[in-house]
């Protein structure tokens, strides 16, 4: 069975493309088969967004698994300077967010990625909507990538249903990282913030 965090390249494509607005902003999304939530930005992604584009993010930003490129895309359109990349394991999900990059007159740098370790970079913040289908090792492992991947004091900022194990998460981040806060707790997720 194929999963959006798998590689979907040889699923059946049928695109489609969506008006989006954020904070007054016009968006114009395309997506497709195989990848997470194709139809709309789900609304932890929002509140992901909502809870982190107007933070200190610094120089260098990673969209840890960016899926169609949402994100990582509205999050450079309100900060400019900010250099971004994004990455996933779903190919068709990198080609999305390279196109929905292009629609959108944003530069960012998409990329497909197994371990992040590999990109030999290092970021001032990483955002990330984790793949809660993967399963907990898999997400655990991800956290633990993006803890080395971030320079000292930089933040990862994750969105996780409360009933998908939003406090084993704070728990398991506040093993690694020096200051974890909830960001916010909205319609059953949390939005939590890891210093390193």
């Amino acid at each position: 069975m194929s999963h959006y965090y798998t590689d979907n390249s040889e699923m059946t494509s049928n695109p489609r493309s969506f008006d989006y607005y954020f904070d007054n902003e016009k968006f114009i999304f395309t997506t497709d088969n195989g990848v997470f939530c194709k139809e709309n930005v789900d609304y932890g992604s929002y509140l992901l967004i909502k809870n982190t584009f107007r933070q200190a993010l610094g120089n260098r930003l990673l969209d840890l698994g960016c899926g169609w490129g949402p994100v990582g895309i509205i999050i450079k359109r309100f900060n400019p300077d900010i250099e971004v990349t994004a990455v996933d394991v779903n190919s068709r999900a990198v080609e999305l967010t390279n196109l929905n990059a292009v629609q959108n007159k944003t530069l960012i740098k998409a990329c497909l990625c197994t371990d992040i370790l590999t990109l030999n970079l290092l970021f001032d913040s990483i955002i990330l909507n984790p793949p809660i289908r993967a399963g907990k090792v898999v997400i655990y492992d991800l956290y633990d990538k993006a803890y080395h991947t971030l320079r000292e004091n930089g933040s990862l900022y994750i969105v996780i249903q409360k009933k998908q194990g939003a406090s084993s998460s704070v728990n398991k981040l506040s093993e690694l990282f020096k200051t974890v806060t909830v960001l916010d707790r909205k319609g059953g997720y949390w939005v939590i913030q890891a210093i390193k």
